[in-house]
């Protein structure tokens, strides 16, 4: 076998160094990993966005008094986000109210926000309510199969089915239907 000449090692070799630092950067990379991967460098409203499964939410977000633009501020906050399968536990009717009336929208909104706090999982189920932004103590408690059809956290009714999406500026519960307050009249 003859030796390669010096100009095809040269760029053998810089071939293999472009590889290897291709790969590296990609294992480094933290939206490789999937589509929450990259919630802790994000605010809570982008990283319900690419989520891509809370429209409703996002929707309503948006329209109640500009809530995204809190959710997007400093925080910390901590958020019960329903996906779009929680709010079709909803009857249309009703969603369609809700979301035609801004004030009982930011209302239900701000009732699944907590401010000034980004509490996980374990500090939650520690507790046995908390004050929402609305200004009604969400319940919380730890259910057992014996006490529910499913066993874990729980905010009101509201089963959290997925917990601790870290996010730059909070935390988010994924849970299995929006919370709701006492509606004002």
């Amino acid at each position: 076998m003859r030796p390669l000449p010096q100009q095809m090692k040269s760029t053998l070799l810089a071939l293999t160094l472009l590889s290897v630092c291709s790969s590296s950067a990609l294992a480094k990379d933290p939206t490789t990993g999937g589509k929450m991967s990259t919630a802790n460098t994000q605010d809570i409203i982008n990283t319900l966005r690419v989520e891509g499964k809370f429209h409703k939410m996002l929707e309503g977000l948006s329209n109640a008094f500009d809530l995204d633009n809190t959710l997007k501020g400093k925080g910390p906050f901590t958020v019960f986000a329903a996906d779009d399968k929680a709010w079709g536990k909803i009857n249309q009717a009703d969603q369609d109210t809700l979301f035609n009336n801004k004030n009982k929208m930011a209302q239900v909104l701000k009732y699944e926000i907590i401010p000034n706090a980004k509490l996980d999982s374990k500090a939650l189920s520690a507790m046995s309510s908390v004050k929402s932004m609305e200004g009604h103590e969400i319940k919380l408690s730890m259910k057992d199969d014996k006490d529910a059809k499913i066993a874990g956290l729980y905010a009101d009714k509201a089963h959290v089915k997925s917990a601790d999406i870290m996010c730059s500026n909070g935390i988010i519960h994924i849970v299995d239907q929006p919370l709701m307050p006492q509606l004002a009249q």
